[in-house]
């Protein structure tokens, strides 16, 4: 399947830049720098590729000469302004039913980095795991999130959140004077399989100062619909993976079946994915491949199984089609997956 496209709402960017403006810095240069358009900024409907994002980390903080500068974002970033994932946050029940809001619509935001909450005995941890291959440098954009988040569970319930441990999934800076100051008294641990947090379960319990019952209704369908719209597929390749993924059960998905669900004809269909630079029968492979590793990690079904699944007529095809793609037959592939 083709790499997905991660990105960022251009209000949440925006907010940045208005942060590294209060810094002193000349965010125009920076914008060009990082091949971003003011202008496309301005529309809250916008979104900004995290490789753009990336390329801004790097210019600000090369422009500032400030190593911990993304702490000190975060740290001037009011939570309140983070639009309607804020808005929803504020206004549930508890900071455990806010948090269960962050993690379901933290999309929204930031589609780079996954937020889950996690409850283990009388300790909740709450883990930021880059999903985003682009994201090759996360410190800068996870020691943002972090710090806001932290901010963010004291405003909600109107009261210190003491944290047992901080967790950064990146080594241990030279300096980590900021990480103690802004953190502490929690215990600082780099070099974690994830960046997030652990704090005792019973302050999910604290209740949220600002919760509205009728407003959390409205702005909890508003969240809903925003994050279906952006999950819709934007283009005519994204729109051909989900039907092939939806009719790849059992039988090879046929290019005119995936035309006529689309409402087009086949020589339309194939002109219009030309022009984006891709064939159906590449699609197709791409995703029978996703699927067919995920099958093979997961270890819980049988080579024939898997061959059935994703429509081919003999698991023999499958194979010779697996080695195609991988360089080895599923049998190896799955041999060397059990002894790695």
């Amino acid at each position: 399947m083709s790499e997905e496209i991660h990105t960022l709402s251009a209000p949440s960017v925006s907010l940045l830049l208005h942060v590294f403006r209060l810094k002193g810095l000349d965010t125009e240069a920076l914008c060009r720098q990082a091949g971003l358009e003011p202008v496309h900024l301005q529309d809250v409907n916008n979104r900004v590729p995290v490789q753009n994002m990336q390329a801004l980390w790097a210019a600000a903080i090369a422009a500032s000469g400030d190593p911990d500068l993304a702490l000190h974002a975060g740290e001037a970033v009011n939570p309140t302004s983070a639009g309607v994932i804020a808005y929803v946050m504020m206004n549930a029940a508890t900071l455990h039913e806010s948090l269960q809001k962050l993690c379901r619509y933290q999309d929204i935001v930031c589609e780079a980095i996954r937020t889950s909450l996690e409850l283990k005995g009388e300790e909740a941890q709450i883990k930021l795991q880059v999903i985003s291959p682009v994201l090759a440098n996360p410190r800068h954009a996870l020691d943002c999130e972090l710090v806001v988040y932290k901010n963010a569970f004291e405003a909600l319930v109107g009261q210190l959140v003491p944290l047992k441990q901080v967790l950064f999934v990146y080594p241990k800076p030279t300096s980590i004077a900021e990480h103690e100051r802004l953190f502490a008294p929690a215990t600082l641990v780099f070099d974690a399989p994830h960046s997030g947090f652990v704090l005792h379960a019973d302050c999910l319990k604290l209740p949220v100062v600002t919760a509205n019952q009728e407003l959390n209704l409205v702005f909890e369908k508003y969240a809903q619909e925003y994050l279906q719209k952006l999950k819709e597929p934007k283009t005519l390749r994204e729109r051909v993976q989900r039907e092939i993924t939806q009719l790849l059960k059992g039988e090879e998905p046929a290019i005119n079946t995936v035309a006529r669900n689309l409402a087009m004809s086949v020589r339309s269909l194939q002109s219009k994915l030309k022009e984006e630079g891709v064939t159906y029968q590449a699609l197709l492979n791409d995703i029978r491949k996703e699927i067919a590793l995920k099958h093979l990690h997961d270890n819980q079904n049988t080579i024939a199984d898997i061959a059935y699944l994703l429509g081919f007529a003999e698991p023999s095809v499958f194979s010779r089609s697996f080695k195609k793609w991988t360089g080895l037959p599923p049998a190896q592939y799955r041999q060397q997956l059990a002894v790695a």
